[in-house]
Parts: structure tokens; sequence; C-alpha cells
């Protein structure tokens, strides 16, 4: 319901909006949530939009344009290094679905 409340909030444009908003999580003791409302809220404003949120995890830095096709203008993407992968990638869409194309998950299904 924050998440709701924060995308009409910053929709009004008025200034000092997000400001009570902080206020209001204040006086109710949720400031904790912070970054879960903002994840909420950024999901949501995606949604709205027909964009995605991606996460892309690689052993090593890519080129800038290797996923050009995969990724669109506008899709909320977060480029991760994780050497655990050995090579390959793995690909979180909207914080659901995963694609797992490293060699980690190979040879754990080798040796599994």
């Amino acid at each position: 319901m924050y998440a709701e409340v924060l995308l009409t909030a910053l929709a009004v444009k008025k200034t000092g909006i997000f400001e009570r908003f902080l206020k209001v999580l204040e006086r109710n003791g949720d400031t904790k949530k912070l970054k879960q409302i903002a994840v909420s809220a950024e999901k949501m404003l995606l949604e709205k939009s027909g964009h995605k949120s991606v996460v892309i995890e690689t052993a090593r830095r890519l080129p800038k344009n290797s996923l050009k096709g995969f990724i669109k203008n506008g899709d909320a993407v977060v480029e991760k290094i994780n050497p655990e992968l050995i090579a390959g990638m793995r690909v979180i869409v909207n914080g659901e679905k995963q694609l797992d194309f490293s060699l980690q998950k190979k040879l754990n299904e080798i040796f599994n």
C-alpha cells in the first residue's frame, strides 16, 4: 500500500511531497521498510510502463552492446560481477524468471 501511495504522491510533482511521505513512515514506525517500499514502487512503475527489471550476473564485465537485443530502453538493468559463475551468465527478469547459462550450473549438474 505504501508503494502505491508513494507513486501517487510522486505523480503529483508537488514540492515537499516525498518529505511528507517520509514523515508518515516515521510516525507509523515504518522507516525500516523504505527499501522494500522503493523496490515495490519500482516494480509497479515498470509494470505500468511495460518495461522490466533485469539483473545480469556474469563472471566478468560484459562489453557494452552485448545484450542490446534483450534489453529495451526504459528497462531497469543491474549488472553484477560474480566470479563464482566461472563463465557464462545468470539472468533474472522481474525477480522471477531465471535463465542460468553459467559454467558453475553445468558443473553442478555434472557432479551432483
